[in-house]
């Protein structure tokens, strides 16, 4: 089934989404310009609304080793979620409502996990549900909270100085602040609350936020739908 694959695809999109913010730690300061403000300014405004955040959606990819994962994703602070996560263009559904959390899987992405061809034709566009020890390695990185701790939780102090700055942008005709330095660009809302609009990083890495507080899950699945991954 791959299902060890599948939970180490997950882990590696939260820590690789981490490092995009962690690098931008790292770079030298933006220019100043007179519409700026300083990161000692923007960055904890930014944490603490990423904290309070009941959901949010993101869109984009990142590079971990040899692999481009991404991920389209919808989270709530519930510990809800729902969308697919890629691996080199092959990808899988997981819905997670509830306490319970099922994946959708379809003939590629079992072929690139090396499943038996076989499989398909008894779980291909159903729902498996995954026992708690294995939607814990999905649900656990992946999640309201692991978005504010793993990525935007270990700022290093050394960006939050007052000689860093914000510099007004537009990001897809969104009015932003914008840091920049050492190949990685991060935008936040200029306007409203300070949420985190888009990370960008050097290699094309891109993740972008959207939806904040007004996120809409889909319902559970239809029973009909649902295999248990205990019955395979």
């Amino acid at each position: 089934m791959g299902i060890k694959f599948l939970r180490g695809a997950a882990l590696a999109t939260a820590l690789g989404v981490g490092l995009l913010v962690a690098g931008c730690g790292s770079s030298s300061s933006s220019p100043s310009n007179s519409g700026g403000k300083s990161a000692a300014d923007v960055l904890p405004a930014m944490q603490s609304a990423v904290k309070a955040a009941q959901s949010v959606h993101m869109n984009g990819s990142v590079i971990s080793g040899s692999e481009k994962i991404a991920i389209d994703l919808s989270f709530a602070r519930s510990s809800d979620l729902a969308g697919t996560i890629g691996v080199n263009g092959a990808s899988f559904y997981v819905l997670s409502l509830s306490g319970k959390t099922y994946v959708k899987l379809d003939a590629s992405f079992l072929k690139f996990a090396k499943a038996p061809a076989s499989a398909c034709s008894v779980i291909c566009g159903k729902y498996v549900q995954l026992p708690a020890s294995s939607a814990s390695q999905i649900t656990g990185s992946l999640s309201m909270s692991g978005i504010a701790n793993q990525m935007f939780g270990k700022i290093p102090a050394s960006t939050k100085s007052s000689s860093v700055q914000f510099v007004p942008a537009t990001y897809n005709g969104q009015q932003v602040l914008r840091f920049v330095g050492d190949g990685y660009t991060l935008d936040v809302a200029k306007t409203g609350k300070p949420y985190p609009v888009v990370i960008l990083g050097p290699q094309g890495e891109s993740i972008a936020f959207s939806n904040w507080n007004s996120v809409t899950l889909p319902s559970p699945p239809p029973a009909s739908q649902i295999i248990s991954l205990s019955k395979l």
